[in-house]
């Protein structure tokens, strides 16, 4: 999510478009909570390569459609444009299994990243993937409530807002 959400609107109706994927502290902190530790700064091609598939994602998860053939071609590139292996290690009395990528990059993150979209889309879960319901938010967010039924990326921020606004407009 914290990617497709990395270009958002927003949320009280300014009109203001915000692009995370600009900020170089944003890309290191987005690369190591995938697991990967990159080099600060993108390239005009890196850039442009991470825009095309953060608008995939979006559109695959906005839809929680299936992905096309070719939306499917394009994902399985990613994931084998960087390895993962794993490594068996002994520490303080006991074992622990790692994962490492094989060239830590921009390949290893978006690898990282759409690994994530398929495990939501093989468990089942796309269904859980909702965009926010204030008109002026662009966040999706993952519905973690028992029956489904969370309508607001952030029940503080946009949902107080919107009920303000009703209420002020004499509706609802």
């Amino acid at each position: 999510m914290d990617f497709v959400n990395s270009r958002f609107a927003d949320h009280t109706g300014s009109g203001r478009i915000y692009d995370r994927l600009d900020r170089p502290e944003w890309q290191l902190w987005f690369a190591q909570r995938g697991g990967v530790s990159i080099e600060p700064g993108l390239g005009a091609a890196t850039h442009q390569y991470l825009v095309e598939m953060r608008d995939l994602l979006r559109r695959l998860l906005e839809s929680r459609s299936d992905p096309s053939d070719g939306d499917l071609a394009e994902i399985n590139r990613v994931l084998a444009s960087s390895g993962q292996y794993s490594e068996l290690e002994r520490g303080d009395g006991a074992f622990t299994l790692s994962s490492h990528w094989r060239g830590e990059d921009w390949d290893a993150v978006m690898a990282a990243t759409v690994a994530s979209y398929g495990r939501l889309l093989a468990g089942g879960q796309l269904q859980r993937i909702k965009r926010c319901l204030n008109p002026a938010c662009t966040f999706l967010f993952f519905d973690e409530s028992r029956n489904g039924s969370r309508r607001w990326c952030e029940g503080r921020a946009c949902g107080n807002l919107v009920k303000v606004r009703r209420h002020r407009a004499g509706v609802g």
